[in-house]
């Protein structure tokens, strides 16, 4: 029956407008987006420009480069936050003013004149004069050096009362500091990172990753849109109450449909996994590399199908629940607010619970290997949450089916008032 009902549900989706609308935007995406891959050359010593930039773990580093942040701001007078995502500005007065400016004070053991000094220095030395006369300004992050003996702990509680001035979404909190601690890495470290990239990914397992770093981003909002169209074309054609009469339980006739859905939606992903698999192949043919060729459909089984798992779960479920499209909106926000609470995780090897889990590179071995557990739980904890909320529509459809459930919207339990038999009206 369920092998059944799910080639009808196939047949039906392949037929829908919508499902070719999320295949053409799926794949509008990742042609924009990742596209033709740039292979980096092996580093060489002594070679031109940088070697790239690289997170560090050292206190120092984040020390320096926290001070530096907020160093730059103060004498710019443009503090930013963002607390829902978007870009605040934020207008200190004299009074929060000179509270920063008395903490870059404490923690450089130096008065504030010196520092503007220093400042202005560097950003005379980041500037290019142009042929034409003008002058442009070089990427680069000013950083600022501690005073002699202070501890990490003392520089993150003066950093907590950064966070009281500007509110919340900062770039001072622990966790902000943590994260955009970069410097730039060495001949060495650069090395090691192409090394890893071809002997322990085989190549391709560092752009797999790349490819689910992009492709979870759309994943994790458009299967939505086909799960809530498909449940409310149902009800809109009248055909839920032809359904309800089949001998096939409420979960086979439920599950089948999310598998179907989910099914559908994730081919099209394997088969866009061919364009970066062939790209790394050609490249491969040139150096000395064992390719894993299996990478991409195993990352993308790992990484993207979860994803897809919960998302269109969550839109059958409110969709159930309320017989309207609500599950849109709801994975609206969540996917908004997991897009840009993973901003400051893109580098990789910071995985959490996020729904979009960020790996914005194909290098970054370590940090994925390092952090492995936790993306493992984080993909194992939505899957289980997939199937909580199909089992929950099933439920509803179960519930829906016995008449407890009225057009897909929850109905009010009143209690039956029977007539009054004639012998106790008489009574009365």
């Amino acid at each position: 029956m369920i092998w059944t009902l799910f080639k009808k549900e196939c047949r039906m989706l392949w037929k829908s407008l919508i499902f070719w609308l999320y295949i053409l935007a799926v794949a509008l995406f990742f042609f924009s987006q990742m596209g033709t891959i740039t292979f980096e050359p092996k580093p060489q010593p002594e070679q031109e420009g940088s070697y790239g930039m690289k997170l560090s773990d050292k206190p120092e580093d984040q020390i320096q480069g926290a001070l530096g942040n907020l160093a730059e701001s103060y004498f710019h007078n443009s503090f930013t936050t963002a607390p829902i995502g978007f870009n605040k500005h934020v207008n200190l007065n004299d009074s929060e003013k000179q509270k920063v400016e008395t903490i870059l004070e404490e923690m450089t053991g130096l008065p504030i004149e010196d520092l503007q000094k220093d400042f202005d220095a560097w950003e005379e030395e980041q500037k290019v004069e142009m042929p034409d006369g003008s002058s442009v300004i070089k990427a680069g992050n000013y950083t600022l050096k501690p005073k002699g003996g202070l501890t990490y702990e003392t520089f993150l509680k003066e950093m907590k009362e950064v966070c009281k001035i500007l509110g919340p979404g900062s770039d001072f909190t622990a966790e902000a500091i943590k994260n955009s601690a970069v410097v730039e890495m060495t001949y060495e470290d650069a090395l090691e990172e192409y090394h890893n990239l071809l002997e322990k990914d085989g190549l391709t397992g560092g752009y797999a990753r790349l490819f689910c770093d992009y492709m979870g981003i759309i994943l994790a909002i458009l299967p939505v849109f086909v799960a809530v169209t498909r449940e409310i074309r149902d009800k809109r054609a009248q055909m839920k109450e032809l359904i309800y009469t089949r001998k096939a339980s409420s979960f086979t006739i439920l599950f089948s449909r999310y598998a179907a859905l989910c099914f559908s939606m994730f081919v099209p992903v394997l088969l866009l996994t061919c364009h970066p698999l062939m790209e790394c192949v050609s490249f491969g043919k040139g150096i000395d590399v064992d390719l894993h060729m299996s990478a991409f459909v195993v990352y993308s089984l790992g990484w993207l199908l979860p994803t897809i798992l919960v998302v269109t779960a969550l839109g059958m479920f409110f969709t159930e629940l309320t017989g309207t499209a609500a599950g849109v909106l709801v994975q609206a926000a969540w996917w908004f607010l997991s897009l840009f609470s993973g901003e400051e995780t893109m580098h990789g090897g910071q995985y959490g619970m996020n729904l979009i889990p960020r790996h914005n590179t194909e290098m970054n071995y370590a940090g994925f290997h390092d952090q492995f557990s936790q993306l493992l739980l984080n993909r194992i904890f939505y899957v289980v949450l997939a199937l909580a909320l199909v089992t929950g529509a099933a439920m509803i459809f179960e519930a829906r089916r016995k008449g407890k459930w009225g057009n897909g919207k929850i109905s009010r339990i009143r209690k039956r008032v029977r007539p009054a038999s004639s012998a106790t009206a008489g009574a009365r």
